[in-house]
């Protein structure tokens, strides 16, 4: 049921993607490697470190930090690139790389590297979810819309098909926190206020961090004329955003049941967190950003 439902959130993601496109942008690779850098270096450094401050007696939360640390972008990144005007082009294909990025690479190779011995990870397992979870979708996924854009033709898809996919993710995710909500662990959590507070002020102080960070380092590249400010603040908002969908999503498929209520829960208060901080930034920041002059 559990593995129905993960593809479900995952199968339209990968519909939505076209991977044409995103190869044709890797001849720009200074967006790419800013955008990786900050996603797959730095952002797995804080989490680790804010796990280890908050989290030794909670091996189950550190590692439901490192794998939301490992999975950015979202929706929302594009959301926020329309709204303030910024280079949508960017985004479009910023998000896909990191997602294929956090799944072949970040996930197998970067999440057990930092796990480290406190909390063993089997790397072929990892592969193995990876392979279920997220090939096999992005395979079917290619092929769907592809079918569906000859059938329907490119303005259907673009206008009618494609904005419904969202909604089906949305659904799987809802289902899948119907789930975790109904476990009788996630009950007695829910109970517990104090738990609350011990995964909260973490996850605020590695998003604060992931701002500090994501914010100063595209003022750096503006500057220092890297990238003009239309496609700099796009590396915010898919530094910051974080997926949170498939990293239920994963968590769901490779980690034990006893440990997922807990992480789940540290998963619901990041999206609490980042939804409302991230428009707060894009009304009052990243428009500033993008009517910087570009550079030449």
């Amino acid at each position: 049921m559990v593995g129905i439902v993960v593809i479900l959130v995952i199968f339209p993601v990968m519909v939505n993607t076209d991977f044409e496109r995103v190869f044709a942008h890797l001849k720009e690779p200074r967006p790419v490697f800013c955008s990786l850098t900050l996603n797959f270096i730095v952002s797995p450094v804080i989490a680790q470190g804010v796990a280890h401050l908050f989290f030794v007696e909670y091996p189950d939360l550190s590692i439901a930090l490192l794998v939301i640390a490992l999975l950015p972008t979202s929706a929302m990144s594009v959301a926020w690139t329309s709204f303030s005007g910024a280079r949508m082009s960017t985004a479009l294909y910023l998000i896909p790389i990191n997602l294929l990025f956090a799944a072949f690479i970040g996930l197998p190779f970067i999440l057990p590297f930092f796990a480290g011995t406190e909390y063993p990870i089997d790397k072929f397992l990892i592969i193995k979810k990876v392979l279920l979870v997220f090939f096999t979708p992005l395979i079917f996924g290619d092929l769907t819309r592809r079918a569906l854009i000859k059938i329907k033709g490119q303005s259907v898809y673009q206008e009618k098909i494609k904005p419904q996919l969202g909604g089906i993710s949305a659904i799987g995710v809802l289902i899948l926190l119907f789930l975790v909500i109904s476990l009788e662990r996630n009950l007695i959590l829910l109970d517990n206020t104090r738990m609350i507070w011990t995964i909260l002020v973490p996850v605020v102080l590695y998003y604060g961090l992931m701002y500090m960070v994501s914010v100063g380092w595209a003022i750096f590249l503006v500057r220092r004329r890297v990238l003009p400010g239309d496609k700099a603040v796009v590396i915010v908002y898919t530094s910051v955003a974080r997926h949170v969908n498939i990293s239920m999503a994963v968590i769901l498929s490779i980690f034990p049941m006893e440990s997922v209520p807990m992480m789940i829960m540290l998963l619901i208060v990041g999206y609490i967190l980042q939804v409302p901080s991230l428009a707060v930034y894009a009304q009052h920041h990243g428009r500033n950003m993008t009517d910087t002059v570009p550079c030449s």
